[in-house]
């Protein structure tokens, strides 16, 4: 079954390809030399509009059913999470993206959420099925600009973690909480970190990762100007961020999770569903998730083409730099073709 998926609103399709048919149309007959350029524009102004109307084929829409289990993701963004010493040298968001993936595969059919915090606390993604949003999420995501960082603290996202942990409770009672706290522990704002102990009744399961090492790392600068350059301290050396264990095992325990040091991908997280048994909830909550075949790609490949045909065109009739003439010597163009 044929349907549009408008990539642009239908109003804004016709305010826009309308008059540039009208456009192409007059010059056809206005300009009858360039009748062939003008065919080829009006071509590609309808495969344009082919592929913001979006064709799209029903594909039978089929019955999902979810875990019962709701888990959160509690994301460090603050620029110490750019430190080079995960793995061989890589930034600790790397093992922040390995290990999100990782546990999405141990709890596959779950609902997920991620709140993030840096130099301030939010909910990024409220809780979904949509595996994809959250991957979507996790491959983009990077640490705060460092031109607007704050200072941090680990407890940061609390509040808005027991807001969403007491939403849940409420709304799906029967479905377990699982709380993965991903971050390097490092605080820099001299005040003492409150407690997550609030949080514990509610949380099923989960665990503490940290990130970096004693040693530490130098971290990368984000955002624009000196995006890239290593960040220096008062010195001008490259400055080091290392991870706080002890704060990081503080919070497991107060959350009475696991504590879990991520040093490689892959590495087992073990312990965090002690009890915890995945099951199917109740078929009343199933829900119809379309799903479409996308179309607008057969209209995009002419249109690529006709673009390069028309980028061709006009390079060719760009005026040719003219060599200047020898005695005795007719003046010639320096790249081919007749003098004009």
């Amino acid at each position: 079954m044929w349907q549009l998926q408008h990539l642009i609103p239908l109003w804004a399709s016709i305010l826009l390809f309308v008059p540039l048919l009208v456009l192409c149309a007059v010059m056809l007959v206005r300009r009858p030399r360039q009748r062939l350029a003008w065919l080829r524009r009006a071509l590609m102004v309808v495969l344009l509009a082919v592929v913001a109307l979006r064709p799209v084929t029903l594909i039978d829409a089929e019955q999902t059913e979810r875990m019962n289990a709701n888990v959160f993701f509690v994301v460090d963004r603050t620029g110490s999470m750019n430190a080079e010493d995960y793995a061989d040298g890589e930034p600790r968001m790397d093992g922040v993206r390995a290990d999100i993936e990782q546990i999405m595969g141990m709890t596959e059919g779950a609902r997920f959420s991620i709140i993030a915090f840096d130099s301030s606390a939010a909910s990024q993604l409220p809780l979904t099925t949509d595996a994809g949003a959250v991957r979507a999420w996790v491959e983009t995501a990077g640490t705060e600009p460092t031109s607007s960082s704050r200072g941090s603290n680990i407890d940061r996202p609390l509040q808005a973690l027991l807001r969403a942990l007491s939403e849940t409770s409420t709304e799906d009672p029967d479905s377990s909480i699982l709380v993965y706290f991903l971050s390097d522990g490092e605080n820099t704002d001299d005040r003492e970190s409150e407690s997550f102990a609030p949080a514990a009744v509610m949380i099923d399961g989960g665990a503490v990762l940290g990130y970096g090492t004693a040693e530490g790392g130098p971290m990368r600068a984000a955002g624009a100007g000196t995006d890239g350059e290593y960040i220096t301290d008062a010195s001008g050396a490259r400055g080091i961020s290392r991870i706080d264990e002890e704060q990081l095992q503080a919070v497991a325990d107060q959350m009475d999770v696991p504590y879990l040091h991520r040093t490689l991908p892959g590495e087992p997280i073990e312990g965090t569903m002690d009890g915890i048994t995945l099951r199917p909830v109740p078929t009343t909550s199933r829900a119809q998730v379309p799903s479409f075949e996308d179309w607008y790609w057969v209209a995009a490949i002419p249109l690529a083409a006709l673009f390069i045909w028309e980028l061709g065109a006009m390079t060719y009739r760009l005026p040719r730099e003219r060599t200047p003439a020898r005695p005795g010597e007719r003046a010639r163009t320096s790249t081919g073709g007749g003098a004009r």
